[in-house]
């Protein structure tokens, strides 16, 4: 069975993403898959200046302190995993569809 693009765990939301560093696109949120939520980044994959966006971009979309936004895995990966405490699932993608839709 293959892994949710959002979903609730005990500790918060687990969000998956992929990310595009250096994108010269003006959204934010590229796509909304299954597995996978597609976001572009301006900073570049250095010096960990695309990790630091990422956290910063989806705290203020979801309205969230970037301290309940971590980055749990692929700190050096355009893959990665993020825990996002004090929201649900079904919050997370609502705010992201409303995010895209109002482009």
């Amino acid at each position: 069975m293959p892994k949710m693009a959002i979903e609730d765990t005990a500790d918060g939301v687990l969000l998956r993403v992929i990310v595009k560093p250096r994108s010269r696109a003006t959204s934010f949120i590229a796509e909304i898959g299954v597995e996978y939520v597609i976001l572009n980044l301006r900073a570049p994959a250095r010096e960990g200046k695309a990790n630091t966006e990422l956290l910063k971009r989806v705290a203020k979309s979801l309205k969230l302190s970037t301290a309940d936004v971590i980055l749990v895995s692929g700190s050096k990966s355009r893959d990665k995993t993020l825990l996002i405490r004090g929201v649900m699932a079904d919050q997370v993608l609502g705010i992201l569809q409303a995010v895209i839709n109002n482009k």
